[in-house]
């Protein structure tokens, strides 16, 4: 672990909190991020380092309506038959 000064390390830590404030020059959220790990003793590897709306996680595929419709009925009817209903409650008409 290094011991860096504890105004790099606040000031490193007040720029990696606040990246949108230095979008214009990424080198300083760099140097930053580096001044952080150093301080925790880690190694730092720069070209791994990427804006978050570059790296990209596919969205969740979504079940078609027709398949989430069938499935909810089905598992409503199966509730109303499980636990004994018969038509409607008497403030549902």
């Amino acid at each position: 672990m290094q011991d860096l000064p504890k105004e790099v390390i606040q000031t490193a830590r007040g720029i990696a909190s606040h990246p949108e404030d230095f979008l214009s020059d990424t080198t300083v959220f760099t140097t930053a991020w580096a001044a952080l790990k150093a301080e925790r003793g880690q190694s730092f590897d720069p070209s791994r380092l990427r804006p978050q709306h570059i790296v990209d996680c596919p969205p969740p595929t979504p079940e078609p309506i027709d398949q989430t419709l069938d499935r909810v009925s089905e598992r409503v009817r199966d509730l109303i038959a499980t636990r004994g209903y018969c038509g409607l409650p008497p403030h549902a008409a």
